[in-house]
């Protein structure tokens, strides 16, 4: 018998069209179709960080200058990012195999964007990390507080609001005082640079 290959990922055409689609299902409100969409990209062998930035990602955006050029209402962008969310859950499996370690991600009070801390639980979830999702707004306190009592080898801040930076900062310093490795978001940085800066950090 044959050994079996893996399927080729979707080509770079598709995964265009795909993503086209879902940025017209969102701003629809169809989480059929995200859902869908999404859910035969992964199973055609497309990577999970590659679905986030390439798929999903590029809709979110466009949404978000849509509504900030004033074409669409809020309440639009807000529905997209819960649809994103709950498809998250229901599509992207958890790898199989031996942890890389365990991480805690959070933004700090402030900072009330809670999709790219999903995106990066997610991408560090795909890495074979097990990763405690605190969510946004997380006063530092509490940060510090859960990890006095869990044992976590990476702490990743996310960092969408200019007007908490200090504060963003002020927190990783609060975490690097008590010896546990931290890394900061920075704009323009990608899923996979995440995930190989976390690996490079705790080697």
């Amino acid at each position: 018998r044959s050994t079996p290959t893996a399927p080729k990922p979707p080509s770079d055409a598709r995964v265009e069209r795909q993503s086209a689609a879902v940025l017209d299902a969102l701003v629809g409100g169809d989480a059929a179709t995200v859902r869908s969409s999404c859910s035969r990209l992964l199973d055609d062998g497309l990577h999970v960080v590659d679905l986030i930035q390439r798929v999903i990602s590029p809709g979110l955006i466009e949404i978000g200058r849509r509504w900030h050029d004033g074409e669409l209402e809020i309440w639009v962008e807000h529905r997209a990012s819960a649809i994103v969310e709950r498809v998250r859950g229901e599509v992207v499996p958890n790898p199989r195999g031996r942890r890389r370690g365990t991480a805690a991600v959070a933004a700090v009070t402030g900072d009330r964007h809670g999709l790219p801390t999903t995106m990066a639980t997610v991408a560090l979830r795909s890495a074979n990390w097990n990763v405690h999702h605190l969510g946004a707004d997380t006063p530092p306190s509490t940060i510090v507080s859960f990890l006095s009592a869990t044992d976590v080898d990476l702490v990743v801040l996310s960092n969408t609001n200019p007007d908490v930076a200090d504060r963003t900062a002020e927190a990783a310093s609060s975490v690097e005082a008590i010896g546990i490795p931290v890394l900061v978001g920075r704009p323009g940085a990608t899923l996979d640079q995440l995930v190989d800066d976390a690996a490079a950090l705790t080697a």
